[in-house]
């Protein structure tokens, strides 16, 4: 109800992780599922994969850009290069960010960081990352920054390089089981974040997005594999071979 349905009170809505499969039960689809018009066969396969995204790493990264407030005409840190980030990129962009800071050190993932809307890229990690990040910003920071990784060196960054009063969106999930706020509180940074509302971004903003043609997240997924290679697909993003492995998993 508050537009957070990743975080639904209704406990009877849990799901079991094995839902790479042909059939799965599935709790109150009369709200969660979001129907696509016509029939798999009326679209392109650039076009279902983009439609795949929003079950997931589209959504998330939008909620990033979410609950950062990503505003027209902000500068925007986007921590990470995978799906999620990449995703946040194409978010921080829809909501109208005027400059887009990507950190990937892998070139695939670079060059499709700047055909999303990335304007530059910082490859650094740990302190020579922040002082990249603020010496790009004027030694001002970002006014939002979207942490999608969860390491503790990713998070620790990415506290530094926000502005003062800058929001911070979290969806990389926690590898720490502690965080020091001191700097966030003199700071007065927003830390917000969490699941993702996948069904409310859907309905509202993202599944237009994609049939209009004004996003194309699809282009995460950089091979095929079918569902009998499934372990496979997991291991070529491990050693990022790929960048997002998209499962076939039947006819």
């Amino acid at each position: 109800l508050a537009g957070f349905d990743g975080v639904c009170q209704d406990h009877s809505n849990n799901f079991s992780t094995g839902t790479q499969a042909e059939y799965i039960r599935f709790q109150h689809g009369q709200w969660a599922l979001v129907k696509v018009p016509g029939q798999p066969s009326d679209y392109s396969e650039g076009m279902l994969k983009s439609l795949l995204t929003l079950a997931d790493v589209m959504a998330t990264g939008y909620h990033a850009a979410r609950v950062a407030n990503v505003q027209p005409g902000d500068t925007v840190v986007v921590m990470g290069d995978g799906a999620v980030g990449l995703s946040a990129i194409i978010a921080a962009k829809l909501r109208g960010a005027s400059r887009i800071i990507s950190t990937s050190r892998h070139e695939d993932r670079h060059q499709l960081a700047v055909e999303f809307g990335a304007t530059d890229n910082v490859a650094s990690r740990g302190d020579d990352a922040v002082k990249e990040i603020m010496d790009l910003t004027n030694g001002s920071g970002a006014d939002a920054v979207l942490e999608c990784v969860g390491t503790e060196q990713s998070t620790e960054t990415a506290m530094k390089v926000a502005r003062p009063g800058a929001a911070v969106g979290r969806v990389g999930l926690p590898h720490m089981p502690a965080m020091d706020m001191t700097q966030s509180f003199y700071n007065n940074t927003t830390i917000a974040g969490g699941p993702a509302s996948v069904t409310t971004y859907d309905k509202q903003i993202l599944l237009k997005a994609v049939l209009d043609g004004k996003i194309n997240p699809g282009k995460v997924f950089t091979k095929t594999f079918t569902l009998d290679q499934i372990n496979d697909a997991y291991q070529e993003m491990a050693d990022r071979k790929v960048i997002k492995s998209y499962v076939k998993v039947s006819d």
